[in-house]
């Protein structure tokens, strides 16, 4: 006989928060610091004639582009369970952080053909203007990064946020260097040696943060979870068996969930422990892994035997290569 069930004790569909939800003021108050860079520079443009301050500001823009997205994907994550949507839309966080992943090669690539560009057809620079101008851009991109620092440890979509103001920081940095190199020196190529330096940090960032999203989307286990310490702690329990079929994967970064098969020893069977050692299980879940989401299913020695092909599979009984995406632990003992 086995036993479905769904212990979770967050209290509803939508108590757990996701890590981006968590972090949704700062966002709002990084996109508002953006806006008003934005027109600044686009007005230190115009009155200096500055080509660095407009592209700057065109830099800024798709960036903020990219917050307002993983703005928008925290409501949407935020919206409650359907009958087609039984997680509700927690992932659109991943749609999105996919989408700030392609901006940011996207942004890489242009930088470094502009960078190239300006190298051999470099810009005049109108210095003291164009340097107030930066200076703005400077302060207003590292509030941002204070803003965001914390949240970048525990969301993609922050992170990502985090990454493109970075990027505009280093941009500003590299107008206000190139016009006091150009004011002291006359020299022009400093821009656009700036410029590729930009790019060359976004790049393999982008596509550090990309493996991460693809390794949600696939399932794979979150990063800081060790499958192997979570089988051993559930095999631990006292009254298990043996634990089969074993996935943890994450719904979006920083919501990890958890499903597992437990045999139950022929004592805890008769005893009745089924749900004494159910709530020791999803208490250690929570209070080791933070894995507030936990499905479990008690089940007799032997039931695995009754089983498709598939599940036993997922269970390490055959030797067929698996059909099913996830991390998976086999049978135990």
């Amino acid at each position: 006989m086995g036993i479905g069930h769904n212990h979770d004790h967050g209290g509803g569909q939508n108590a757990v928060q996701t890590a981006t939800g968590s972090h949704r003021r700062r966002l709002m108050v990084v996109l508002g610091i953006y806006a008003t860079i934005i027109l600044a520079q686009i007005v230190g443009a115009a009155v200096t004639g500055s080509l660095a301050l407009m592209a700057e500001a065109g830099h800024m823009a798709v960036d903020a582009s990219g917050i307002l997205i993983a703005l928008i994907a925290t409501f949407l994550a935020a919206r409650k369970a359907s009958k087609k949507r039984t997680y509700g839309m927690m992932r659109a966080e991943i749609v999105a952080v996919l989408i700030n992943c392609l901006l940011l090669f996207a942004l890489g690539g242009i930088i470094l053909v502009e960078a190239v560009e300006r190298w051999f057809n470099p810009t005049d620079v109108e210095g003291g203007g164009v340097i107030a101008f930066a200076v703005v851009g400077l302060i207003g991109a590292s509030i941002s990064l204070i803003i965001l620092s914390r949240g970048a440890k525990e969301s993609l979509n922050v992170k990502a946020a985090f990454l493109e103001v970075m990027s505009d920081g280093i941009g500003a940095a590299a107008i206000i260097v190139s016009g006091i190199l150009n004011i002291t020196l006359g020299w022009k190529q400093g821009d656009a040696i700036a410029a590729a330096a930009i790019g060359v940090i976004i790049l393999p960032r982008a596509f550090m943060l990309l493996k991460q999203a693809i390794n949600i989307i696939l399932q794979g286990v979150p990063d800081g979870i060790d499958i192997e310490q979570v089988r051993k702690e559930i095999d631990g329990t006292d009254g298990v068996e043996a634990v089969h079929s074993l996935h943890v994967w994450a719904l979006t970064s920083g919501v990890p969930v958890m499903s597992a098969h437990i045999i139950l020893t022929d004592d805890a069977h008769e005893q009745g422990r089924g749900t004494q050692i159910l709530d020791q299980v999803t208490e250690r879940m929570r209070e080791l892994f933070n894995i507030e989401h936990s499905t479990v299913q008690l089940e007799e020695p032997g039931h695995l035997e009754h089983e498709g092909a598939m599940h036993r599979d997922l269970a390490g009984l055959t030797d067929a290569p698996s059909v099913s995406g996830g991390q998976h632990a086999g049978h135990s003992h």
